[in-house]
């Protein structure tokens, strides 16, 4: 399921952003030109870390922003942003990759999480995605890294 969300067209590379809440907004555009979230749904998410602070980065160098269904999400979907240098989301809290999840309940998801899970579970795993320069190979390293404890 998670290659199914993440593909050419939802995983962008950038070599840096000016603050967290621009990666955001960068990580989140293909979801708004596809129209599956809404521009309300980018704001509760920044809005949702200004105010609970980076809660999002869930292992070292990865952030997932998210928010509720509710708050403008039309389809299950992700997307991907890596960037070359990091963005901070604490002085402490370097993120190279930002994994944007839209959620439409509170059960559709937790395949693409699972997944995703195996593809952030090994520091060297996540550092091989950074490494990637085209989101081609970034689509094949999750495909490969989300399939591995599967066979």
């Amino acid at each position: 399921m998670l290659s199914e969300l993440l593909n050419k067209e939802t995983i962008q590379i950038a070599h840096k952003v000016d603050s967290w809440q621009d990666a955001i907004r960068l990580a989140s555009s293909p979801l708004l030109q596809q129209q599956k979230i809404e521009q309300r749904y980018l704001e509760a998410m920044i809005q949702a870390i200004e105010e609970h602070g980076p809660y999002v980065v869930l292992t070292p160098k990865v952030a997932i922003p998210h928010a509720r269904p509710a708050e403008g999400v039309n389809e299950l979907s992700m997307s991907l942003l890596s960037l070359q240098n990091p963005v901070h989301f604490a002085p402490d809290k370097p993120v190279y990759l930002i994994i944007v999840l839209a959620a439409i309940d509170d059960a559709s998801h937790l395949r693409a999480l699972v997944d995703l899970t195996q593809v952030l579970q090994e520091p060297t795993q996540i550092d091989s995605i950074i490494a990637c320069q085209h989101p081609e190979n970034i689509v094949e390293k999750i495909k490969h890294y989300a399939t591995k404890e599967q066979i």
